[in-house]
């Protein structure tokens, strides 16, 4: 089918030919090529002026114009000759309509409407587009849809989310009816775009996906950069970078300069989302060279604007103390209010809200508000139609200016109203990756809600603070997973191509077949996490513990001492409590203690590998002692408690191997990744677990002989062993109450971490697939190697097999920092099921099995007990 509308008219020798060969320049323009088309549509025009005038030729003429016109303005950035040309038309048909083409006047409307939106002109579009939509039963159908997609995008950009609605509703009508199958794809995607922008980003992946299926293929470029927006709100910075990067690569490829600028311009934000503000200038400066050259000026004032922000995030980085830094504050505050003014006088109201918080933030930074107070009454309430980053971004500015005016109540409420928007941003999102992600935005305002609890010099506000804060990065997912037969099936193409690819994934990186298979799978990863971003969260137990709650649970527990440790601008801080009372601890510059953090994982990986060499695994044994000794003394004033120690941590400071110091060495140590989880589940549960279930995976030397012995040591334990310990087999008893152990080889993936597995009699368990459920047990045994560590992402969240366990609802996890030797993993794991039989509680038989077993082979097994003291 042609894009005429319909089939061409007999006519002069040559018509018809003509007409196909513009159909193709109508694709090309549609499918952003501009360049070809631009080819196509000269010596088609040349053709079309030898033959002998008829409405046919008129028709035909008209809608090469049209589509050269929108060809040169891709590529050149401007319409040419071809808009003049087809005015000139215009005349002659209001003379005589009945000489010529009848859709020609809202074709040139349409077309002006076009030109003037994609130049960011958005009054004088709507003007052209409501011309065009006036005229429509005049237009040819294919030119009728083209106006009101485009109209609906312009009411998108201008925040009309219901006559968008109506027009691309419209707009997919007419299309699917007329058989334009592009148009329709085209109009369906745009009302996932719309979802967007109304706040539901589920919903919005979920229609992207499935308008995609309306036209198979390769992905186009404009439907990869809008959901590249999609997933930048959703806070999947690297995934957007990506798709955007993917896309730039394609509107290259085509010429079409402001779409790789529009790119480059989103890809500034994110890279100003995961602190690297040098390249977020590169992107931003480059985006401004290319608007300039085609003359946009809109925008090169959208680019000047991130231009702004990125300078003064590059300015708060830097020594405030130092005069070129004031000087450097003062000169951005003067391009900020420039542009400011600019934007007041042309009607761009949401640059001009951005411009006017760079200039308040300049000011801030140097002291030079008069009258913070009156400025905060001027800026008003934040608008809950902004996305995401500008409604914290404001809440982050009014709170600024409230504590400039001396109202610290006022600056926290500000602060609190930033946090309960983010938690609602995220609470729709039913993913666990979606809601991690999210955490990126609020990083601002958790900083300055640290600082306002440090200023009141109160111990217990620096808690509420700090679990303010997990509250809000934290989040519960789903809680009963969808029937999506499309994930199953996914899943079990990876399992099945992991558990093929065994014998490959040893060699070396270039390996053709290694290479494939690494390529495949994450590919398969990458489909499987998209699928979950279309689900719909629902309200959880997001509540944040409070100092309150501590004190209440220590009354009952006189001998366990709570410490809530977290990073602050670069500094450790800690808040001890006991039931003497709370205490703030400084313990000086976290990036040394994160370094020696790491050496500390690095050894373990060493020692326990029993192909290194004897030589160099001493040496490493030497550089662990080292390590830990380390840490023994920055930590000192946490960790030489005698009874029970509770470590609040999330990101790296979970990973610390706190089980392992040797003040902890036989004493209960639990390591929990909230107050209120702790407060939630410690002491929760049966003195006897109402079932056991043991479950033993492939491949290790002594894992079935290890769960035979644990379900021995319970009545009424189950064991499973060989085909019996499969992944659904056990992702069941992952759903049911009691205590479950399972010994097999784990794997942690720190690119991808909800992929962390462990390796079942079919294939890998993922800990992706254990982000549902409506009951879990209450203690979870990971016998395996690295299980219990953690991805930190950019919100400061971290992911792993365990925090996922914890996060869906198991009270505590027992699992391994680092690879765990199969004998020492049987030993210390036996142990500790005779001493939890016994009634030991488990943060204590953990403990009293490691001292026990180090006592006997000089070696600390690197266990950490998760959660709470079920």
């Amino acid at each position: 089918m042609s894009d005429l509308g319909g089939p061409a008219a007999a006519g002069p020798p040559g018509v018809d030919v003509l007409a196909d060969a513009l159909a193709r320049a109508e694709t090309e323009n549609a499918e952003g090529r501009p360049t070809r088309a631009r080819r196509r549509l000269r010596p088609l025009l040349h053709d079309l002026e030898a033959l002998p005038a008829s409405r046919d030729v008129a028709r035909l003429r008209a809608r090469a114009l049209v589509e050269l016109a929108k060809a040169d303005f891709e590529t050149r950035g401007v319409p040419g000759a071809a808009l003049d040309e087809l005015d000139a038309m215009l005349v002659e048909h209001e003379q005589d309509p009945s000489a010529g083409w009848s859709g020609l006047p809202p074709a040139v409307a349409g077309l002006r409407g076009l030109l003037a939106l994609r130049a960011g002109r958005q009054h004088e579009a709507l003007h052209w587009l409501d011309e065009a939509v006036a005229s429509i039963d005049d237009a040819d159908p294919i030119d009728a849809c083209r106006v009101l997609l485009n109209r609906g995008v312009l009411h998108t950009d201008m925040h009309h989310v219901a006559l968008s609605r109506a027009d691309y509703a419209e707009c997919a009508r007419r299309a699917r009816r007329a058989g334009f199958e592009l148009l329709t794809f085209k109009a369906e995607h745009n009302l996932g775009y719309l979802d967007f922008v109304a706040g539901d980003l589920p919903e919005a992946l979920a229609r992207m996906e499935a308008a995609a299926r309306i036209l198979p293929g390769p992905s186009r470029p404009t439907a990869l950069m809008d959901r590249a927006r999609v997933l930048l709100e959703a806070g999947l910075v690297g995934v957007a970078d990506q798709t955007l990067a993917e896309a730039a690569e394609l509107f290259e490829q085509h010429r079409r300069v402001r779409d790789v600028a529009e790119c480059e311009l989103a890809r500034a934000e994110c890279a100003l989302l995961r602190g690297d503000v040098a390249a977020a200038g590169r992107f931003a400066a480059s985006a401004a060279r290319r608007f300039r050259r085609r003359r946009e000026d809109a925008w090169v004032v959208r680019a000047a604007l991130l231009g702004l922000q990125v300078d003064a995030v590059a300015y708060a980085q830097a020594r405030q103390d130092d005069p070129r830094t004031r000087t450097l504050w003062a000169g951005l505050s003067r391009r900020a209010g420039r542009l400011e003014a600019m934007c007041r006088a042309t009607g761009r109201t949401a640059w001009e809200v951005g411009a006017a918080y760079v200039r308040i933030e300049s000011d801030l930074a140097r002291g030079a508000l008069d009258d913070p107070d009156g400025l905060l009454e001027q800026l008003g309430t934040v608008r809950g139609s902004d996305p995401i980053a500008v409604r914290l971004h404001g809440r982050w500015i009014r709170a600024k200016l409230a504590l400039a005016a001396g109202d610290r109540a006022r600056a926290a409420r500000f602060v609190h109203a930033g946090q309960r928007d983010l938690a609602l941003h995220r609470s729709r999102f039913g993913s666990l990756d979606l809601r991690t992600a999210g955490a990126v935005h609020g990083r601002a305002l958790a900083t300055l809600d640290v600082e306002l609890a440090l200023a009141t010099g109160r111990p217990t506000a620096v808690l509420d603070a700090g679990e303010r804060v997990r509250a809000v990065i934290g989040g519960t997912p789903r809680v009963s997973p969808p029937s999506d037969p499309d994930s199953a099936a996914l899943l079990s193409q990876l399992r099945r191509l992991i558990d093929d690819s065994r014998g490959v994934i040893g060699r070396a990186s270039a390996d053709p077949v290694r290479a494939k298979a690494v390529r495949e799978a994450q590919r398969l990863k990458h489909e499987i996490l998209a699928r979950s971003w279309h689900e719909r969260g629902q309200a959880g137990d997001d509540r944040p513990g409070r100092a309150a709650d501590v004190r209440r649970v220590l009354a009952e527990r006189p001998g366990s001492v709570l410490v809530d440790i977290g990073v602050h601008r670069g500094e450790l801080l800690a808040v001890a409590a006991s039931a003497h009372g709370m205490a703030l601890h400084r313990l000086g510059r976290a990036a040394d203690v994160a370094e020696v953090v790491r050496r500390v994982h690095a050894d373990l990986e060493v020692t326990a590998n029993p192909l290194v060499p004897a030589e160099l695994r001493e040496v490493a044994h030497r550089s662990l002692a080292h390590g830990t000794a380390a840490l023994e003394s920055r930590l000192a004033p946490l960790v030489e408690v005698p009874g029970e120690l509770v470590v609040v941590a999330t990101g790296w400071l979970a990973a610390l191997p706190w089980s392992m110091l040797a003040p902890r060495a036989g004493r209960p140590t639990v390591v929990a990744p909230s107050v209120h989880h702790w407060v939630r589940y410690a002491g929760t549960a049966p003195a006897h677990p109402e079932r056991v279930t043991a479950a033993a995976g492939p491949g290790l030397r002594h894992a079935d002989d290890e769960v035979r012995e644990v379900g021995s040591l319970w009545s009424g334990g189950e064991v499973l062993v060989a085909d019996d310990a499969t992944v659904a087999r056990t992702i069941e008893v992952l759903g049911s109450p009691g205590l479950v152990h399972l010994a097999a080889h784990g794997r942690h993936e720190p690119d991808n971490p909800l992929f962390s597995s462990l390796r079942m009699a079919d294939g890998p368990l993922f800990a992706h697939e254990l982000d549902a459920g409506s009951q879990t047990p209450d203690l979870v045994v990971l016998s395996s190697c690295e299980v219990g560590r953690a991805s930190v992402r950019a919100g400061g969240e971290a992911l792993g097999m365990a925090s996922v366990l914890l996060r869906r609802g198991v009270g505590c996890v027992v699992a391994a920092i680092a690879p765990i030797p199969d004998e020492t993993a049987m030993r210390v794991m036996t142990r500790m099921h005779a001493l939890l039989r016994e009634g030991d509680p488990v943060a204590q038989a953990v403990a009293t099995a490691m001292a026990e077993d180090a006592r006997r082979t000089g070696v600390v097994a690197p266990l950490m007990c998760f959660g709470a003291p079920v």
